[in-house]
């Protein structure tokens, strides 16, 4: 439905954990906080979304556009970043009970890998994303991002 990412509509404060370095049984983990801001798209068919962290005096930032489907009742989700060197189409999947789930193809330097999205433990305050990854097409996959959002009230400052 059409207002599946409305629970993101507002402004986020985001505790990350990334690996380190990915598909080599790295268990090194590097953790920041970034900061998330969501809008609903003016047509209703979807949210644009910001996302910053400074990491070694750099600013990154990520880009997300997510569009609905209602035809097929699928989202698409297109990312647009300076954060990782991952080259992907767009995400695509769909929520039920609370929990949404995404997946696209992509490629990783030469690596032909799928990407894994979920979204779960929504509520109006709080919200988990986690990423994982194959390089083998499906058959083992590697959590390699998790990030939990925090809403901010941001009218105050």
């Amino acid at each position: 439905m059409s207002s599946d990412f409305d629970f993101l509509i507002g402004n986020w404060r985001v505790f990350n954990s990334r690996l380190k370095t990915l598909f080599n049984d790295c268990t090194d983990w590097i953790n920041f906080e970034s900061i998330h801001h969501e809008h609903r798209l003016k047509s209703g068919n979807g949210n644009f979304a910001t996302h910053h962290y400074i990491e070694d005096k750099t600013l990154y930032e990520r880009s997300v556009i997510r569009s609905y489907n209602s035809k097929f009742d699928y989202w698409k989700i297109d990312r647009l970043d300076n954060m990782t060197n991952l080259m992907m189409a767009p995400l695509t999947g769909t929520f039920w009970r609370n929990k949404g789930a995404f997946l696209s193809r992509g490629a990783l330097g030469t690596k032909n890998i799928l990407v894994w999205v979920e979204w779960t433990k929504i509520c109006d305050s709080f919200a988990s994303w986690e990423q994982a990854m194959s390089a083998d097409n499906g058959k083992t996959w590697e959590t390699n991002w998790v990030m939990e959002f925090s809403r901010i009230d941001l009218s105050n400052q």
